[in-house]
């Protein structure tokens, strides 16, 4: 049962899977074409996999759209395949792949019928978004087509009548902003046709015709569609709708929407009002009179429109307005602009009285009816009233309430006026600024009065503000921005971010309100207005910030900025925000500050401090300076209370407060205030800056008073605020009244027994006791000072009687001395005692006033002194002051040190030493199980032994003495951190210091004991014990917790190692430090021998890895000096080179030498030089290297570099031998001063010399020398036929593959075979270490072919350069930028080449003098490449090395490489747009190539490139090659780095220009080439505009803009477009006339027209130029043909006052004169008379000159022979004569035949076939221009403009011209206003 539910279930979801998939089409119909297949998509709306057919493949094809590598597809292109023009079917199935499912579509294929036109409206408006015209195609049958894509069709517009322009243009989609270039219409737009959709745009008023029809041939039977489309223009008529009275007049006005604004055009003549009904009313102009009764309406006419067309089948309907006439029925009466008759004074209201007719319709009054009226004017007086009576306008001037009447005729109104107080709102503008960031709102309090004191509040946007009942508004910022085209600009690129109001309003009358206005600006500014700048600590310094907009030139500061985020940073964190305080009010606020910033001082001292503020890309900032002072404070006396008797002085110290600033102009003031009576103050002065105050107060009577003291810093700027910081003290000068002595100790309670009997006091070293001496007054207060009191003693011993005298003894007041101020410490009484006594008793008695002191004061005291009232009997007696006491002394407790540091090991204690004390101590621990802690009595010490890790604190209390106790800290520490510190490189076999510094558990450095480091338990782990070793070193001049360790390298690695100690989870690790041990560094070549001016480069080997710092340094400088690693010889002798590599020491921070290698350089002096070559003996036609060498064995690589030194080679047999240099191929031909090394080609047998001789550069010649050759023939067979048998030469140990033309041979060694080679059957032949020869037999069925091997030794390798190479001009240096590719043959003893090279190409080495300036890199197949980017006069050596590492002879070529002339261009940055010929040395058969075509795209065969794109990233460079890619073995290479072109600039701001045609050079640029003119970059200019075709611009477009109405007229008769210019070698936009020349003057009549030439890039940059457009003369001939000398009539057309100032004259008056004949308006004729024969021998003109056009003409005189000076009556014979006559002819030919030589030569010799570059190009049409080819890319004239086109096609016609226009135009060589000379204005 389970299994069939499954089944059906399954069988349930494939159903549901099926129909839910089906094609988006089931029926398609589409066209026949015979030269198109038309395309259409079908597709899957369930997307699957599919697979497509077609039931007929002669009617369509379907091709699936696979997506990526699946064979899937769900969707397919149906092609139409038949061109048959009938009518059929096709289907096309689609078969799901995994469930076998069909699908299908019938795809039907027919002919088009018919077209029709789909669009939305006929109608199109002036300056709307163009319309979009669709075409739709039918069928016979009237069925649709499916698809118009890829057919092409004419859309032709036409205007409905011939008088009128067409209406309508047509604009593509690209250039319309309003629409997107439809997919299918991309290439449509690109090659300028159109499809079957279009967009059309009014351009005029009108109505046009638009016609469409089908070009293909095979559809001339399909009748073309004709659409009628009619534009308006957006007219509005005002009042539209109107009622008058019969007889009254209304004015009407016309209205036209341009640019979203409205315009009268009421005098207008295009349009005209008419009334349709003329009895109800008639018109007058736009004046509209009611004649009876009656409705009507005012139509606008427009004279462009046909008004009775027939043709038009949608008549267009123009604006109307509809007229009433009626009569009145009623009066109303209304305060308007509010319907409201409750106001405030100051309010100003019109007072409308209205007639209304029966309808309701309100009747506009004219002038030839009144309206009567009254009111109380003493209430609102009245300013302003109508003629007609209907309207008072007039002010509310006083509160009260007033009736206002009303009456027309029989009508009559009535109405109350109340005024109330004038209504205000504060503030009434209120700025804001606009942060969309900040997420604090922002409350803000309004404030209304007058009126009744009612108010409603409203907000004008409640999503920016808020506001309640009571006129709180809380604002907050999300963004808001207002709509575009209500945007503000309140200042030069600021606008208004966001902007409300604040509305308050009556709430009888809500439209009488007053408006604040809120705006939202972006900040520009931030200002300190106020500010407190110094403040005390926990005090608070108040910042009153201004954040300031930039309005209309000046700043506006914000109301307010609560909510916004300013950012504080501090030089010095000593404030902070608090931002708990309470928002200060509006009154509280500076002026013009809008926020108060309260920071509250933590810390003290001075701190620069920068307020900014961020919004968007722009930070505001400010900065001030704060100080912060420790709060004004009592130093002493602490309890801010002084009590002293008369007499008594004792200093204040006030600490801190406000100081002096010496880094600011701040003066310092303070102030004091107390009872002059009762006390005297005098401050105390003090000699250095310090941060206390001192005042000394004197008693001077018995009272009390409060002395107070302020202080303050005052600074001289206007934003300074006070911090005034001020403290109070109170005085009490008092009499005395007790007096008690006091001992400074007194016995604990645990002393012993033995010790309690007697009172204990501490004894100090001179055997003196004080005794502390206090007198108090009545309640009990200790007096300050008592020096104006006089003391009486009196001592005794055990039981004797006191004495006054028996003691030594003296009365001291003790004082301290605070930043100098003396304050009383104490009173003692000190004594003088030998020993202690047992009972020793001291008396004191106050006695009086110190009467001697006072009097030098000149202070009375009362008396009797210190007098007590009896209050019983009012009597004054004197009190009796006195006191004893009684004592003996000890010693006090000390420790050595508070804190003491204990390492936790095994069997480890610390003992600690007591001094002093009674002997009897108390000890106690805050924790147990730390450390344990014992006395040792008999040794007085502490012994510390530790427990555990911890800390603790011992407290030792003596037993017997009250001082305070002793405290010692106590630290059980292990180790809790382990650093190292040493370099992390180290040479083999040397050592390197590491410091291991121990770190307790406190992260304090252990204290080490360097005699006990086993106690430490610490351990080394090297990685790789290896690589190196590491010791204890010695262990002085330590540091605190140092240890010093010793690295050894042993060998050449890199490992780690790390310190530890402990075990488990105690186990503490260093850091593990990564140690190289690197090989010792090698200085190379070792030893240099050097001649003087020769130079070699010393590299390295070794050192510290990947990065090493080398420092060289010459031992002897005069001998050689060294740059860059290049050793530069100068002075024979013997110096040494050496090289440090250094390293920074982290244990010292210092640069150590890790590891250092010398060199020895010798220099020789060049004595004889010597040829080398491989052999003396070589076979005709071998070529081998020669090589000079000097002597003593001074190789080439040191001659090479050589400056100056000359080499001349001779042969004395010149056809037995060749000499010749490595790129003798190329074309590169070496001079003397390169050739140390040269190829000798063996021509023909015989016995040669080669002599080489050298010239030093002090011009010293050396000895000659020179060297025999013999070249010989090879043996060869001659009869009885010539057979050459040439073994296959191999070298031992190589291997090589043989292989015949016929595959089944087998190859195997010859019967007679020696064995010196080994052959498999395929023919792979491997030698072997002997030499000789052997015979290999390749054999098939029926053949067999003997192949002779030999093997050889090499005996030389010869480097050739690869032949494919070719400069066009001989050079004698390498041009700079080439690559060259060379090969490396082997050779053996006779110079025959080896047939097959070794294969290990690793043995292929070579060595450059100079090793920076050339890369070089190694190929396969033993190949060499070279790529010489920079100038050197270097040698290369080459160097092979066979499998055993046998080195074969060397090869030496010499690099001289040097910039060459015919390479173009030199620099590499450029810009878009740039237009750049490439020349190159190489021959004109090398192709140019591009890495990125994108960018730069060039033409392979001339070289012609241009900048497309620029680059992106940082560093990207585009390669330019020239050569041949199929072989490429020598190149040049140029690297372009191509920048954006950010500017556009014209050649003139302003110009003047006349005739038909100008042309506007301009340049495009980069910001950063002020210094370019042109984007035609070229060596040779005339050579490259003859390469180019005509240029396709799309780096910018050119745009005429009207200034007036004169010049929008001209606009339609000019056709702009952006050229390149190859005349002028320039970008230009060309100006062309597009109508006839009488049309332009009729246009312009006797005005100047002024236009804006505008030239744009895509990126939005652009310029313009002011043009004046001057109509030049014309001339009615181009010459003036003499026949018999009969006069000539010249007419001259033009401007009349160019005519009045016109200049003709003849060129010589001698042979004919020019005369006026008549002038007419805009015409001039002149007559030409001959006077005698002219001569042949000079050319005549009659010259045309027009100041006020600036244009000079020349009208060249033409006369044939027969009409010249005769001749016959000279001296000439007939030969001279016939030459004479055919004259003309001989010149023509003569001029003919130099052409064509100068053509030849030019072009066809040098450059051979020139292609042009269409693929940068891509022409639309061909030109065909000749340049000279000494054209400038500047006209260097300063009269001439940069109007070149006019210049070179002066007498060129144009093709609208008809035969009576074609007049000779002069060129206008105008002077510009700004222009003076050939200056530019690329500047």
């Amino acid at each position: 049962m389970k299994r069939e539910f499954y089944l059906f279930l399954l069988i349930f979801v494939f159903q549901n899977v099926v129909e839910s998939a089906k094609l988006n089409h089931p029926r398609v119909l589409l066209p026949i074409f015979q030269d198109r297949s038309i395309n259409f998509t079908l597709e899957v709306v369930d997307p699957n996999c599919y697979k497509w057919t077609s039931s007929r493949q002669d009617l369509i094809t379907v091709t699936p759209l696979y997506q990526g590598f699946s064979e899937c597809a769900s969707r397919a292109i149906v092609t139409v395949q038949t061109r048959e023009k009938r009518r059929n079917t096709a289907i096309v199935f689609a078969e799901e792949v995994a469930t076998g499912a069909t699908l299908r579509c019938d795809v039907i294929v027919d002919t088009i019928e018919r077209l029709n036109v789909r669009t939305t409206t006929r109608q199109l408006y002036l300056e709307e978004a163009p319309a979009t015209f669709e075409l739709h195609a039918f069928d016979s049958q009237g069925n649709e087509f499916f698809t118009l894509e890829g057919i092409e069709f004419n859309w032709d517009i036409s205007a409905s009548t011939s008088n009128m322009p067409p209406a309508l243009r047509f604009l593509t989609f690209s250039d319309s902003p309003y629409h997107v270039v439809p997919p299918a219409l991309e290439k449509f737009e690109a090659a300028g046709i159109k499809g079957y959709m279009i967009l059309l745009e009014g351009i005029n008023t009108g109505t046009s015709k638009v016609a469409i029809s089908m070009p293909q041939p095979e559809y001339r039977n399909v009748a073309p569609v004709e659409v009628y489309i009619s534009v308006l223009a957006n007219i509005i008529i005002e009042p539209s709708d109107v009622t008058v009275l019969a007889g009254d007049t209304i004015n009407f006005r016309i209205l036209q929407l341009k640019m979203d604004r409205l315009y009268e055009i009421t005098s207008n003549q295009q349009y005209y009002l008419e009334v349709e009904d003329t009895d109800v009313a008639y018109m007058k102009g736009n004046s509209a009179t009611g004649s009876r009764l009656g409705r009507t309406q005012v139509v606008l006419r427009d004279r462009n429109m046909p008004q009775n067309s027939d043709t038009m089948t949608d008549k267009p309907k123009g604006p109307s307005a509809r007229l009433t006439v009626a009569e009145p029925l009623k009066l109303g009466i209304s305060l308007l602009p509010h319907n409201n008759w409750v106001t405030v004074q100051g309010e100003h209201h019109e007072v409308a009285l209205d007639l209304y007719a029966g309808d309701g319709q309100k009747i506009t009054l004219g002038t030839r009816y009144a309206i009567g009226s009254e009111l109380d004017e003493s209430l609102f007086t009245i300013l302003k009233k109508t003629k007609n009576g209907s309207r008072l306008y007039g002010e509310a001037v006083k509160e009260g309430v007033t009736q206002v009447y009303g009456h027309y005729k029989d009508l009559s109104v009535q109405a109350e006026m109340q005024i109330f107080e004038e209504l205000l709102l504060q503030p009434t503008k209120v700025i804001l600024p606009f942060d969309p960031n900040t997420i604090k709102a922002q409350k803000f309090q309004f404030y209304a009065a007058g009126g009744d004191y009612n108010y409603v509040w409203f907000s004008g946007n409640p999503q920016v503000l808020q506001i309640d009942g009571q006129g709180l508004a809380t604002t907050e910022i999300r963004d808001v921005r207002l709509p575009v085209g209500s945007q503000e600009l309140l200042d030069a690129g600021v606008h208004l971010a966001a902007h409300t109001t604040v509305r308050v309003a009556l709430a009888k009358n809500q439209k009488v309100s007053r408006q604040a206005q809120i705006y939202f600006l972006p900040p520009q500014k931030l200002q300190i207005k106020q500010y407190n700048f110094e403040t005390a600590l926990k005090d608070y310094v108040q910042l009153h910030v201004a954040v300031y907009a930039h309005v209309n030139g000046s700043y506006v500061p914000y109301t307010k900025c609560d909510n916004l985020h300013f950012q504080l940073d501090f030089s010095h964190q000593i404030l902070q925000l608090d931002n708990g305080a309470a928002t200060e009010s509006l009154d509280a606020l500076a002026p013009e500050a809008c926020h108060v910033l309260r920071l509250r001082s933590t810390a003290v001292g001075s701190t620069l401090l920068r307020i900014s503020y961020s919004f968007q890309d722009k930070v505001l900032q400010d900065s001030v300076d704060l100080h912060v002072f420790e709060p004004l404070s009592v130093l002493n006396p602490l309890e801010n209370e002084l009590v002293l008797p008369i007499g008594a002085s004792r200093n204040v110290i006030y600490a801190d407060g406000p100081q002096r600033i010496f880094t600011l102009e701040a003066e310092l003031t303070k102030s004091t205030s107390f009872n002059g009576k009762v006390v005297k103050v005098s401050e105390i002065e003090f000699d250095t800056q310090n941060a206390i105050t001192a005042f000394t107060v004197l008693c001077l009577g018995l009272g009390e008073t409060e002395f107070t003291y302020q202080v303050h810093n005052t600074l001289n700027t206007p934003n300074f605020a006070a911090y005034k910081a001020q403290i109070t003290t109170k005085v009490h000068c008092v009499r005395p009244r007790f007096l008690k002595l006091y001992a400074r100790q007194q016995l604990r309670q645990s002393c012993p027994v033995e010790l309690r009997s007697s009172l204990l006091y501490l004894k100090d070293e001179e055997n003196k006791f004080d005794i502390e001496i206090e007198v108090q007054d009545v309640r009990n207060r200790k007096l300050m000072n008592i020096s104006s009191l006089w003391l009486e003693w009196e001592f005794a011993a055990g039981d004797e009687r006191y004495q006054t005298d028996s003691i030594p003894h003296r009365q001291l007041a003790e004082v301290e001395l605070y930043h100098g101020v003396q304050l009383p410490a104490r009173d003692v009484l000190e004594l003088t005692l030998s020993e202690v006594a047992p009972n020793f008793r001291i008396k004191g008695t106050v006695a009086h006033y110190n009467d001697k002191l006072l009097a030098q004061l000149d202070i009375y005291p009362e008396r009797p002194p210190f007098g007590v009232k009896n209050q019983k009997t009012g009597e004054v007696t004197k009190p009796i002051i006195e006191n004893e006491i009684r004592f003996h002394t000890v010693n006090s407790t000390l420790l050595p040190q508070d804190h003491v540091s204990i390492f936790l090991a095994p069997s480890h204690s610390k003992r600690l030493p007591i001094t002093q004390g009674s002997g009897f101590f108390q000890l106690e621990l805050s924790e147990q199980g730390i450390v344990q802690v014992s006395h040792d009595e008999k040794h007085q010490q502490l012994v510390l032994t530790p427990l555990r890790l911890g800390h603790v604190r011992l407290e030792l209390t003596d037993s017997c003495l009250t001082n305070e106790p002793a405290y010692l800290s106590i630290s059980v520490v292990g180790i809790g951190a382990i650093s190292v510190q040493a370099l992390d490189h180290v040479e083999r076999t040397n050592s390197i210091e590491a410091i291991v510094r121990l770190y307790d558990t406190n992260d304090e450095l252990l204290q080490i004991d360097s005699n006990m480091l086993s106690v430490y338990q610490l351990t080394e782990l090297v990685f790789d014990p290896t690589i190196l070793s590491i010791k204890l070193d010695e262990q002085r001049n330590l540091g605190f917790g140092e240890i010093r360790y010793s690295i050894t390298g042993n060998n050449i690695g890199e490992t780690k190692i790390l310190f530890q100690t402990g075990k488990g989870d105690h186990q503490v690790s260093s850091e593990p430090l990564n140690v190289q041990v690197f090989a010792p560094l090698r200085l190379y070549p070792r030893n240099s021998t050097l001649v003087v001016g020769s130079s070699i480069q010393i590299y390295y080997q070794g050192g510290p890895q990947p990065n090493t710092n080398i420092v060289y340094s010459v031992q002897r400088h005069q001998v050689a000096t060294m740059k860059s690693a290049i050793i530069i010889a100068h002075k024979l002798g013997t110096t040494k080179i050496t090289g440090k590599c250094l390293l920074k020491n982290p244990i010292s921070g210092k640069d150590v030498v890790v590891s250092e290698d010398s060199v020895d350089v010798q220099v020789v002096a060049l004595t004889a030089i010597q040829i080398r070559t491989p052999l003396v003996r070589i076979r005709s036609g071998a070529v081998m290297p020669a090589t000079l060498w000097g002597q003593p064995d001074l190789s080439p690589m040191v001659l090479g570099t050589l400056q100056n030194m000359r080499t001349t080679w001779t042969v004395n047999q010149p056809d037995v031998v060749e000499v010749f240099n490595v790129f003798t191929a190329a074309g590169i031909e070496y001079q003397s001063s390169d050739l140390i090394s040269v190829r000798i080609r063996a021509l023909n047998p015989g016995k040669v010399t080669i002599t080489a001789s050298v010239q030093l550069a002090d011009g010293v010649k050396l000895p000659a020398t020179s060297v025999e050759l013999i070249v010989f023939k090879t043996l060869e067979l001659l009869a009885p036929k010539p057979i050459t048998m040439d073994w296959i030469l191999a070298a031992p140990r190589s291997t090589l593959q043989l292989k015949c033309n016929m595959d089944d041979a087998v190859y195997k060694l010859d019967a007679q075979s020696s064995g010196i080679v080994n052959v498999s059957p395929d023919g792979v032949v491997h030698t072997k270490d002997t030499l000789g020869r052997d015979l290999i037999i390749a054999k098939t069925v029926d053949q067999t072919l003997p192949i002779g091997i030999e093997v050889k030794n090499v005996q030389y390798i010869l480097v050739t350069l690869q032949p494919d190479i070719k400069l066009k001009h001989l050079e004698h240096k390498i041009p700079r930028g080439m690559n060259f590719v060379f090969k490396v043959s082997l050779h053996d003893n006779l110079g025959n080449e080896f047939s097959h090279n070794i294969e290990d190409v690793n043995g292929l080495r070579y060595d450059l003098a100079t090793k920076d300036v050339v890369d070089a890199q190694i190929g396969n197949n033993l190949t060499i490449a070279l790529n010489l980017q920079r100038e050197t006069s270097n040698m290369i050596a080459i160097s092979l090395k066979d499998a055993t590492g046998v080195k074969h002879a060397e090869d030496y070529i010499k690099l001289s490489v040097a910039d060459s002339q015919l390479i173009y261009p030199t620099k590499t940055i450029f810009s878009v747009g740039d237009i750049i010929c490439f020349d190159s040395p190489l021959t004109m058969s090398s192709i140019w190539s591009s890495s990125n075509e994108q960018m730069v795209t060039i033409n392979k065969n001339t070289g012609v490139a241009r900048v497309l794109n620029h680059q992106r990233k940082l560093g990207e460079k585009v390669v330019v090659t020239c050569g041949d890619k199929m072989r490429p073995s020598g190149h040049l290479k140029y690297d372009l780095e191509l920048r954006e072109s950010d500017a556009i600039v014209f050649a003139k701001s302003v110009d003047i220009f006349s005739g038909s045609e100008y042309r506007a050079q301009l340049v495009l640029r980069n910001h950063m080439q002020t210094d370019k003119y042109s984007n035609l970059i070229a060596q040779n200019i005339s050579k490259c505009i003859n390469q180019l075709n005509k240029v396709a611009v799309d780096a910018f477009n050119c745009r005429l803009v009207a200034k007036d109405e004169l010049g929008r007229k001209v606009l339609k008769l000019y056709q702009v477009e952006a050229i390149f210019d190859a005349a002028s070698t320039q970008y230009a936009c060309s100006l062309q006339l597009t109508s006839t020349f009488n049309e332009l003057l009729s246009t312009l009549k006797t005005n100047n027209a002024l236009l804006e030439l505008e030239a744009a890039m895509p990126n939005g940059v652009m310029d313009t130029m002011s043009l004046q457009l001057v109509p030049g003369i014309k001339v009615s001939l181009e010459s003036l043909h003499v026949r018999d000398l009969k006069s000539q009539e010249l007419q001259i057309s033009g401007l009349d006052k160019a005519l009045q100032k016109l200049q003709v004259k003849p060129s010589d008056p001698k042979y004919f004169s020019v005369e006026l004949i008549e002038q007419a308006h805009g015409q001039s004729k002149y007559r030409v008379r001959f006077l005698s024969d002219l001569p042949l021998d000079k050319q005549f003109s009659v010259l045309i000159y027009s100041p006020e056009t600036n244009q000079s003409v020349e009208i060249p005189i033409v006369g044939d022979s027969a009409l010249l000076q005769k001749c016959s009556n000279q001296p000439v014979g007939p030969l001279l004569q016939t030459v004479i006559d055919n004259l003309g002819f001989i010149v023509t030919m003569m001029i003919i035949i130099v052409v064509s030589i100068w053509v030849y030569v030019s072009f066809f010799q040098s450059q051979g076939v020139v292609q042009v570059n269409s693929e940068a190009f891509q022409p639309k049409s061909s030109m065909s221009r000749t340049y000279s080819p000494n054209s400038s890319i500047f006209n260097k004239s300063p009269n001439n403009s940069f109007d070149l086109s006019n210049r070179s096609h002066s007498r060129r016609f144009q093709p609208s011209q008809t035969e009576d226009e074609s007049f000779v135009y002069g060129h206008p060589q105008m002077s510009s206003p700004n222009r003076s000379g050939n200056m530019r204005r690329f500047n």
